[in-house]
C-alpha cells in the first residue's frame, strides 16, 4: 500500500515538472514563431497536460474505470477544492466572465452525458467528441476572450527565446508528462488491487486530485494578484476539454466502461458547475460563500462517492 501511494506521489511530482516544461517552451515557442498565445491557452491550460496524459495511459493499459474517473475527478476538484480555494482567499468577488463562456461549457457537459449514458464510450462516440470540442475552440478563438488573459501568462512564464532551446523544453516535457502519467496510473492501478477500492473512485479521488494540484495555483494565484479572468478561463476551459475533448482521446484510445463511483463524480461535477454558473449569471460575481458551499460539496460527494 505505501508503495503504491509512493508512486502517485511521484508520478504526480514528475506530471507536474514535466507540464511545467511544457507549458513554458510552448509558451515562448509561440512567441518566436509568431503564433496566437491562444493556441497554449487552448491546448494546454484548458486540456491539463497532467489530467490528459494520466486518463489516455490508464486507457491504454486497459485501466478505463481508472481513466473516466480521472476524467471526472479533475473537473470535481477545479470546480470544489480549486475555485473553492481562490475564492476564499480572493480579496474581493470573481467577476464573471461573458455569459458565452459561462454557458457554452455546459453544451459540453450534456454532450458528454449522453456519452456516459449508457456507462460506455465507443471510439466513434470519443471522436464525436472531440470534433465538438475543436468546435468550442474555435468558438473561444473567435471570442478573444481567453486568448487575452492567456497571453499575459504567457509573457509572464519568461522562457528562453531560442528556438531550439524553446523546442527541446516544450517536447522534453512532453516526453516528462508521458513518463509521469505511466507512474501514476501504475500507483493508481497498484492502490485499486492493494485496497480493494473501486477503479473509479480512485480514479475521481486520490488520481483525480494528484493530478489537478496545479489547478489550485492557475486558479488561487490569479484571483489573488488581480488577474481573475485567468481563473475563470482555466475554469470553464477544462470543464469543455474534459467532459468532450479529453473524455474523447481516451475512448479513442480504447472504448471506456464507467463504473458508478466514475459516474457519480460525473453527477458531482454537473451539480457544481451549475452552481457556479447559475451564480455567475444571477450575481455576475462569486464570492467567499459559493467558496465554502463548493468544499463542502465536494466534502459530502467523498463521503457518498466512498460507500458506492
Amino acid at each position: 500500500m505505501l508503495f503504491a501511494v509512493a508512486l502517485l506521489v511521484v508520478g504526480a511530482a514528475v506530471l507536474y515538472v514535466g507540464s511545467e516544461a511544457a507549458v513554458r517552451g510552448a509558451a515562448g515557442l509561440a512567441g518566436v514563431l509568431g503564433l496566437p498565445a491562444f493556441v497554449l491557452g487552448a491546448l494546454l491550460f484548458g486540456v491539463d497536460l497532467e489530467g490528459l496524459g494520466a486518463a489516455v495511459v490508464a486507457a491504454g493499459r486497459d485501466q478505463t474505470a481508472l481513466a473516466a474517473g480521472e476524467i471526472f475527478g479533475t473537473v470535481l476538484f477545479l470546480y470544489s477544492a480549486a475555485f473553492g480555494a481562490a475564492l476564499l482567499l480572493a480579496r474581493e468577488p470573481v467577476p464573471s466572465p461573458g455569459r458565452l463562456m459561462v454557458l457554452t461549457p455546459g453544451l459540453h457537459l450534456v454532450a458528454g452525458a449522453f456519452a456516459i449514458s449508457d456507462r460506455y464510450v465507443a471510439r466513434l462516440e470519443g471522436v464525436l467528441l472531440i470534433v465538438f470540442y475543436l468546435a468550442y475552440v474555435g468558438l473561444v478563438l473567435r471570442s478573444g476572450r481567453i486568448p487575452a488573459a492567456e497571453t499575459g501568462e504567457a509573457q509572464r512564464a519568461g522562457a528562453p527565446r531560442s528556438k531550439a532551446g524553446l523546442a527541446v523544453l516544450t517536447f522534453g516535457g512532453l516526453l516528462v508528462i508521458a513518463g509521469g502519467a505511466a507512474i501514476l496510473v501504475a500507483g493508481g492501478a497498484r492502490l485499486v488491487t492493494e485496497s480493494g477500492l473501486a477503479a473509479g473512485f480512485v480514479g475521481a479521488t486520490a488520481l483525480g486530485i494528484l493530478v489537478s494540484l496545479d489547478e489550485v495555483l492557475l486558479e488561487v494565484l490569479p484571483v489573488r494578484r488581480g488577474t481573475p479572468e485567468l481563473a475563470t478561463g482555466n475554469l470553464f476551459g477544462t470543464l469543455a476539454a474534459f467532459t468532450t475533448g479529453v473524455l474523447g482521446l481516451a475512448a479513442v484510445v480504447r472504448p471506456l466502461d464507467i463504473d458508478a463511483p466514475g459516474a457519480a463524480a460525473f453527477l458531482g461535477s454537473a451539480f457544481l458547475y451549475a452552481l457556479v454558473a447559475t451564480v455567475f449569471v444571477v450575481r455576475g460575481r462569486a464570492g467567499r460563500t459559493l467558496g465554502a458551499v463548493v468544499l463542502a460539496s465536494y466534502a459530502a460527494w467523498l463521503v457518498a462517492a466512498a460507500a458506492i
